[in-house]
């Protein structure tokens, strides 16, 4: 089941005159009890299509369904089944912990007291410490806490780690995994910290341009997505039909292919097709050289 979809969404910025397309009919779709990783460079339309979940922008076509519902159209009962942490999410600087505490418990019945000792204790805080006081992690953990103390059905994140330390960063993604894998909760966040995303996400995708150039499993990606490198004289043309190519770099005597659909049996395929005297080398890549591939292809 899933419960986040976007289908064919788009969405523009500017006037009638000049228009700049952030979201180029994106796609992706995230399952119920899942950890979802959204990654691209700055520009690549992340924000925008995280806005578009929560409802604060509405798409110019396309659809949107969080929850069964139209984010346009949210009923009161399906917004306190979501916590959204913005990248520059603040509160009033006044508010000690236990004011906004005292602010957020009573809009959120399933709000979690345990949870709030404990992340509390993890971070290192007291519950009296004004924000205003606060260092910059310190406020950006301040902000962790009142949203995964919301308890809420899906969990929406953009830079949620920006400003957190190492120590604290990993508590954050601890308690991100153990929620999502003990109380089957739906996690969707960016981040431009790969290893984050690595150690936490069991799903991936990667925008540039606001178009969708990667999704899915990252297992899955890592397993099928290889650069062919083909080395010799006379290569001639590939079967441009046997791979669904991501990228292609011609060099005299050398080929770079990197493909998105391996597999054992196409590459033998390949040999199939090729010069005696052409070698063939396949290479994975890790989240960080996934990323590199896709954001310039």
């Amino acid at each position: 089941m899933n419960i986040i979809e976007m289908n064919d969404v788009c969405r523009s910025f500017g006037n009638n005159k000049e228009q700049t397309l952030a979201v180029d009919h994106l796609n992706f779709a995230v399952p119920q009890g899942s950890v979802y990783g959204l990654l691209g460079a700055n520009g690549a339309g992340k924000t925008t299509s995280i806005r578009m979940l929560i409802s604060h922008l509405k798409p110019d076509s396309g659809e949107i369904c969080v929850l069964g519902e139209n984010p346009a159209r949210f009923t009161e009962a399906a917004r306190k089944r979501i916590a959204y942490i913005s990248e520059n999410m603040q509160i009033p600087h006044w508010m000690s912990i236990e004011d906004a505490v005292g602010f957020c418990k009573p809009l959120y019945p399933d709000w979690d007291d345990i949870l709030l000792q404990k992340l509390l204790d993890l971070f290192n805080l007291k519950i009296s410490k004004r924000y205003e006081e606060s260092s910059k992690g310190q406020r950006r953990a301040i902000c962790i806490i009142l949203a995964m103390c919301q308890n809420p059905d899906v969990l929406i994140m953009d830079e949620p780690a920006s400003g957190l330390d190492t120590l604290a960063r990993r508590h954050f993604l601890t308690e991100v995994l153990n929620i999502a894998c003990n109380e089957n909760k739906t996690i969707l966040f960016s981040s431009h910290i790969l290893g984050d995303i690595e150690r936490t996400v069991d799903r991936v995708a990667i925008l540039s341009q606001g178009r969708r150039i990667l999704e899915g499993e990252l297992d899955s990606l890592k397993e099928t997505v290889r650069r062919i490198s083909l080395h010799g004289e006379n290569i001639g043309d590939l079967p441009q039909t046997l791979f669904q190519t991501l990228r292609i770099v011609k060099e005299q005597n050398r080929i770079q292919w990197v493909v998105t659909d391996y597999s054992d049996e196409k590459i033998n395929q390949l040999y199939q097709t090729l010069p005696e005297n052409v070698t063939v080398d396949v290479e994975g890549f890790n989240l960080e050289e996934l990323f590199m591939e896709s954001i310039v292809s």
